[in-house]
């Protein structure tokens, strides 16, 4: 049997207008698309500020030609991007002097750039600095620093200056005022050889937080480790609530999660959490000591990183006397456990060196180039755009949870009207006859093949009676021959005017039912393993993704032994490849050891 992680990882080659090899370019996915901007050519030693788009699911580059106007920023490197409301943030990085006479001629730079994603231009540089009464001056100029952005701030830390020495602090700006408000000293170097930081677009909760009678506190501690023994009201005790993903609140923010590494032949690892406060300040907290597990990363050299779901992903090239490789890493933030992301023998050779998450798809993509070697591309800085290798880390449990689409409020209404039969004037007849009264209203606005059939049974019945006689002396009109019949959609022989017929047990129909009145798997029965399975087969069958996801989201957090096989079977029935694959390390018999 193959290795799971082969089965997980593959490469392709990339095509369209590939970018050059380049030194100290910038990578930012956006949706299903990642943008490429500056860097040093590797053959010229010349710094460019070129925009390249690859297309995540077609594999395809672009060059984004040149505005050659004004707004267009001063070539740089070793800069930072950031994505914030379909803008490109770049701030700093090394670039050349005015009037510079060679390429050695170098300064840093201080500039925030905001580039419009829909127009495809660059804002003019005066439209990012507002004068405000709350504006502090600029950070000092730098490269190789971090930056991060958290709801509407975007925080850069660290970095050097000209003379290759360590900055040590912290500032804030204000995106949506475009002016600096906030600078803290931080004493630690950090820099892109060494440390990531990163946040997500969208918060990871659990329910109990939604169900919190007073104002949540300043978390102490990375905010995903929720105290279990937090209560309920006592609607919810009978329910199960999934964790889910929400946009940031200020009571719930976008945590900055920062990870060092450093000392390599005896390597020191810390984490840090900032977290932003309604009125611009933040609170650090060192969580270095709570992480655990029975491995730790490795020295990584030039780490890139991202948060999926309750994952930190950390991933570098890993250099040490005897063994080169790409290396990937995940630290559960609800335990803080670490644990390898083992990609097969995928980037067993080649050189790759730059990763991005594609949060959209659950997938980590890192570039490199198969016939490359990497010792030598990291001495050099440089990076390769011809080839891409795609890791699902769905696959190894690591995903985005589904959103809610009703409150958890609602979901209790709507399961409350559903028991006392609210509005109640259709039914579901379940294979026994046993039989399920519901809104069909309700029905139709949630089932779209059920709204689809009701238009076409009513359809039906209007051309029945078109063709009834207008009198008892009606003669109808000959047919015309060689005229070809238009074949209406047939309405499905189960519906009827006030009963539909399903050929499902009781409580897979009751399930079903359940979920169109909540939008969500909250019941015990829902959550029963025979049940999950055969939801994500009716979901399949009537197309609908959302109860797919959140099956899938169910399966993955019930994962276990007894159910592994008939989950592995549901799953390939279903065309669920990364659920079918981790499963599949629960159905293969144990190792015989002697």
């Amino acid at each position: 049997m193959h290795s799971v992680s082969d089965l997980t990882t593959f490469s392709r080659n990339t095509s369209g207008d590939v970018p050059p090899k380049l030194v100290g370019s910038s990578n930012t996915v956006v949706a299903n698309k990642m943008y490429l901007y500056g860097g040093r050519l590797v053959t010229e030693r010349r710094m460019v500020t070129d925009m390249f788009v690859f297309d995540l699911q077609t594999l395809v580059w672009e060059k984004i030609p040149s505005a050659n106007d004004d707004n267009t920023p001063d070539p740089r490197y070793f800069h930072s991007a950031d994505s914030w409301n379909q803008y490109l943030i770049i701030f700093g990085g090394m670039g050349l002097k005015p009037d510079a006479d060679n390429a050695d001629d170098l300064c840093v730079l201080n500039d925030v750039r905001f580039y419009d994603l829909a127009a495809k231009r660059w804002m003019p540089s005066s439209w990012s600095l507002k004068d405000s009464e709350i504006s502090i001056p600029a950070p000092k100029a730098r490269y190789a620093h971090l930056s991060s952005v958290s709801g509407e701030r975007l925080f850069i830390i660290g970095g050097q200056d000209l003379n290759s020495v360590w900055l040590d602090d912290v500032y804030v700006y204000d995106l949506t005022a475009r002016t600096w408000v906030q600078r803290r000293d931080y004493a630690r170097h950090c820099g892109t050889y060494r440390s990531v930081a990163v946040s997500a677009s969208m918060r990871v909760r659990l329910p109990q937080e939604e169900l919190r009678k007073a104002p949540a506190p300043i978390p102490s501690k990375p905010t995903f480790r929720i105290d279990s023994s937090i209560p309920s009201t006592s609607s919810s005790d009978s329910l199960v609530l999934l964790p889910y993903s929400a946009p940031a609140t200020d009571d719930f923010p976008n945590e900055i999660y920062l990870y060092s590494n450093y000392n390599f032949t005896d390597v020191q690892r810390e984490l840090e959490v900032f977290t932003p406060l309604p009125n611009n300040d933040f609170t650090i907290t060192d969580e270095s000591s709570a992480m655990n597990g029975s491995s730790f990363p490795p020295g990584l050299r030039f780490p890139t990183g991202a948060i999926l779901g309750t994952h930190l992903i950390i991933a570098g090239t890993y250099i040490a006397h005897n063994f080169q490789s790409f290396s990937v890493w995940a630290l559960n933030l609800i335990d803080m456990t670490w644990s390898r992301v083992d990609p097969g023998g995928t980037l067993s050779t080649g050189s790759w060196f730059r990763s991005c998450l594609w949060t959209d798809s659950n997938k980590l993509l890192i570039f490199g180039n198969r016939q490359g070697n990497l010792v030598d591309d990291y001495n050099r800085r440089l990076l390769s755009w011809d080839h891409v290798a795609i890791i699902d880390l769905e696959a190894f449990g690591i995903y985005q949870p589904p959103r809610l689409q009703l409150e958890i409020r609602m979901q209790e209404m709507g399961l409350a009207a559903l028991e006392e039969e609210v509005l109640a004037d259709f039914e579901i007849v379940c294979d026994d006859d046993r039989r399920i009264k519901c809104s069909r209203k309700l029905l139709e606005d949630r089932w779209p093949w059920f709204q689809e059939q009701r238009k076409s049974f009513l359809q039906a019945a209007v051309r029945a009676l078109d063709t009834l006689p207008l009198s008892a002396t009606h003669v109808p009109l000959p047919e015309v021959p060689n005229t070809p019949s238009i074949q209406e959609p047939r309405p499905d022989p189960r519906l009827s005017p006030r009963v539909l017929h399903l050929s499902e047990p009781y409580p897979i129909t009751l399930a079903l039912v359940q979920y169109f009145y909540s939008l969500a798997l909250v019941t015990p029965l829902q959550h029963a393993p025979a049940v999950l399975s055969a939801l994500l087969v009716l979901a399949t069958n009537y197309e609908l993704p959302h109860l797919k996801l959140l099956v899938k989201h169910a399966m993955h957090r019930a994962l276990s032994n007894s159910t592994s096989v008939g989950v592995y079977e549901v799953a390939t029935l279903c065309s669920c490849r990364s659920l079918q694959i981790r499963y599949a390390l629960f159905a293969r018999p144990p190792a015989v050891t002697s």
